[in-house]
């Protein structure tokens, strides 16, 4: 026996602790079931009975106070804190890849080439989990692909995750000029939407006057366009001009991916990002955001030939990007939703 192990005289935990006694080193994951014991790390500190590759529904045991969870060759033990690093702490944090993070049992978030997981919501289609080491972001626990995160985690995330949906600026509305204005809290000429035949021939001059944002929305003369990039009215209808929008979506600047000025207003960073997750179409695309005159815009490519974008390295690469998978249901970026 080892002279810092410690076992005690609890009877639910004295096998387990008997057995971990024998030490464990090798480290697991986050509902993994360790077939030694027939057991897995539910949290940090609990554990859970389990059959492999099948998702547990028994009912999670914690670890005595000052415990957490290990899983090792020795199976799955409750050990003392700090004697060893306890599974379950691989939630929120980003692949080796840098790609993407798992924010929940079944969410994600995208990484963008650093080990910061950013503005970002992504959810894994019905019946799959996230796991940081699938190829794909999502897998089926009947594959043998179990959750990173643990579902406690799921429980008390559950609030905050709703907060920060709830709290995502939605872009202003151009309705009210003075109010959009102090909404955007710079100086310049906006476009007010994206109907070819209304709206895009108009545009929010914003001024501060006094300590107050006022806005004063203007008409360009005869059929001229407003155009966001040069913030002149110009003869050629600019690309962001739709001549099927509707009334209600050019009240709006919405962030769409079609839309790569508003796209990049919301992401309110120069750089590189992605358009979508289909594989067959944008998945080859990214959008390149800059900033002119105080205002973002945007500019849309596509990679040449077949190949695809891949937002951790920033270029076009061969390979299908682990974004790219019919395992994923939705993804937003910064408010912006990903097509």
């Amino acid at each position: 026996m080892s002279p810092n192990r410690i076992c005690l005289p609890l009877s639910l935990f004295s096998l387990l602790l008997l057995l971990g006694c024998l030490v464990s080193s090798t480290r697991g994951t986050c509902n993994v079931c360790n077939t030694v014991n027939n057991l897995t790390c539910y949290s940090s500190t609990q554990m859970q009975a389990c059959q492999a590759d099948v998702l547990s529904t028994a009912t999670p045991t914690s670890c005595p106070s000052g415990y957490v969870c290990v899983s090792g060759s020795s199976g799955v033990l409750c050990q003392p804190e700090g004697q060893d690093a306890s599974d379950c702490q691989e939630c929120n944090k980003c692949d080796e890849s840098q790609t993407f993070a798992c924010t929940g049992t079944q969410s994600f978030a995208l990484c963008l080439g650093t080990d910061t997981v950013q503005d970002s919501s992504g959810t894994c289609a019905s019946g799959y989990v996230c796991n940081i080491n699938d190829t794909q972001i999502c897998g089926l626990p009947a594959d043998g692909v179990m959750p990173t995160c643990s579902y406690a985690d799921d429980t008390t995330t559950t609030s905050t995750s709703s907060t920060t949906s709830s709290t995502t600026a939605s872009p202003p509305s151009t309705s009210d000029a003075s109010t959009y204005c102090a909404a955007v809290q710079s100086q310049g000429r906006y476009a007010v939407g994206y109907n070819a035949y209304t709206t895009c021939r108009q545009y929010i001059y914003c001024t501060l006057v006094s300590g107050s944002w006022v806005g004063e929305t203007y008409t360009c003369p005869g059929d001229l366009y407003f155009d966001s990039a040069s913030q002149m009215c110009v003869a050629s209808m600019p690309s962001t001009c739709s001549t099927t929008a509707t009334t209600t979506s050019t009240t709006t600047a919405a962030p769409t991916t079609s839309n790569p000025a508003a796209y990049c207003q919301a992401m309110q960073s120069a750089g590189y990002y992605p358009v979508g997750t289909d594989a067959s179409t944008t998945c080859h695309q990214y959008i390149y955001c800059f900033l002119n005159g105080g205002t973002w815009n945007g500019n849309a490519y596509t990679c040449p030939g077949s190949l695809y974008y891949n937002s951790a390295s920033k270029t076009c690469v061969d390979t299908l990007p682990s974004t790219c998978s019919a395992t994923v249901a939705s993804l937003t970026l910064n408010g912006v939703e990903l097509d």
